[in-house]
């Protein structure tokens, strides 16, 4: 299974060429990433790192980019996870274009759940764990 999320390309998005400066297309994974949590898991991403202090920060990244993305484009970002491991996860972006739903990106991602505190890996809690494996995807 897989989690999608509609993301509007702002101004702020494109360069000036008008089309989406590369690095925002990680954010646009990232912003994915958080909407997963607050329609997914039973805590929003925000309750995770204030009230649990954990994060998942990027520890490895390959991506591919396939077609642009214009100013005023609906992106359409595709999350499946490939991966749950003792405190690390995978996971598979695809993010297509709306209107046409050419793939304009793909990126394998990988996070590691650390205690803010100390920066330090922490092992996925089982109810993570359950959340993750049940958009786990072979």
């Amino acid at each position: 299974m897989a989690y999608t999320s509609t993301q509007k390309i702002r101004f702020d998005d494109v360069d000036g060429a008008g089309i989406v400066y590369y690095p925002r297309f990680l954010h646009l994974c990232h912003a994915a990433f958080e909407d997963f949590f607050d329609e997914v898991a039973p805590f929003s991403y925000p309750a995770l790192i204030r009230d649990r202090r954990l994060g998942f920060p990027t520890v490895h990244i390959e991506a591919d980019f396939k077609a642009p993305l214009a100013y005023g484009d609906v992106a359409v970002v595709t999350l499946a996870v490939t991966r749950v491991g003792t405190s690390s996860i995978g996971t598979r972006y695809e993010i297509r274009r709306k209107r046409d739903q050419v793939l304009c990106f793909t990126a394998a991602i990988d996070a590691v759940l650390i205690r803010l505190d100390t920066g330090r890996p922490e092992p996925l809690t089982d109810e993570l764990k359950a959340v993750f494996q049940g958009y786990l995807k072979t």
